[in-house]
């Protein structure tokens, strides 16, 4: 079962830093990154759509440029939010990359990035547009994420993989409980040719509980856990 580090790890550094995956890099599998467009047109690894959680800054990412938000703090630290090259440049080759686009729009820009990078990549989304768009462009290996508070799908996990199976996912990234309510679901996604990461998963006793179950990998804010 693979180890994943949700936004490099989140509870060991600022979320999505160059920090934050250099200390993850040791002790996972893959690290796990957002990434969204900024205001002057740039990748940006940074998970919300708006600044004042986790930064010094207000207003929305995509209205603020690039030259703007580097002068920003993430989460009082002295770390600033980075650009998508160089968080690739700070994980080590044999560590995976997943990158999750929170939008879509971005294919181009994101296929450039990653092309030739070392690492295993892949690339999840809740949006099946930005999965659509990078799929019709690469064949780069693509993760569908859910959960169950999306209503047109509630807990409907057949839905969910009819989706995945359109869009040419080789993952599903559905939220850790739709896993645990009902662990058969993980073999029909199993014989349905797609392996199962799950996410955010804080405690050690879940961890086993998923290994259990037989998920393929778990999306963690610490290492320590699994």
């Amino acid at each position: 079962m693979r180890c994943i580090a949700h936004r490099g790890c989140a509870a060991r550094a600022p979320e999505n830093t160059v920090r934050a995956v250099e200390l993850a890099a040791p002790h996972v599998d893959m690290v796990e990154v957002d990434v969204r467009r900024c205001g002057s047109g740039e990748l940006v690894v940074f998970h919300d759509e708006r600044l004042g959680r986790l930064t010094d800054g207000r207003g929305r990412v995509a209205d603020r440029s690039y030259d703007h938000l580097r002068r920003l703090y993430v989460e009082g630290s002295d770390e600033r939010i980075p650009l998508l090259p160089d968080l690739l440049a700070a994980v080590p080759p044999d560590v995976g990359v997943n990158v999750e686009c929170k939008h879509a729009g971005v294919a181009a820009d994101l296929l450039a990035a990653l092309n030739g990078v070392p690492n295993e990549v892949l690339v999840s989304s809740f949006d099946p547009d930005a999965l659509r768009e990078v799929g019709e462009a690469s064949d780069l290996p693509l993760a569908y994420l859910f959960h169950r508070e999306v209503r047109r799908f509630g807990r409907d996990w057949t839905r969910a993989i009819e989706r995945a199976r359109r869009l040419g996912c080789s993952y599903l990234h559905p939220e850790y409980r739709l896993c645990l309510e009902r662990p058969e679901r993980i073999d029909r996604a199993h014989d349905g040719g797609f392996e199962v990461n799950t996410w955010t998963v804080k405690h050690p006793r879940t961890v086993e509980r998923l290994r259990e179950a037989g998920v393929d990998g778990v999306i963690v804010d610490d290492w320590a856990i699994v």
